[in-house]
């Protein structure tokens, strides 16, 4: 089965050394869409009103396969 790695970028790089083994570029793309909402729910937290997080997907030769982002804005409509 292929390994897929899922490095995470929020202003810094983080690196999947470990990696995942998926059975399809489609399912590597698949669980990027899932950890990608979850790590930004989890971050979003810690570190004020504007952030923007990404992940790209490699394969285990090291080529890029998918790539997705989300960015958080909050606003403060009240003073």
């Amino acid at each position: 089965m292929p390994r897929y790695f899922f490095d995470i970028h929020d202003g810094h790089t983080y690196r999947d050394e470990e990696g995942t083994d998926l059975p399809s570029h489609e399912e590597a793309a698949r669980h990027a869409k899932t950890i990608l909402p979850a790590i930004a729910a989890h971050e979003v937290q810690k570190d004020g009103e504007h952030q923007a997080f990404s992940v790209l997907v490699t394969d285990e030769d090291g080529h890029p396969v998918y790539s997705a982002a989300v960015t958080y804005t909050g606003t403060w409509l009240i003073r």
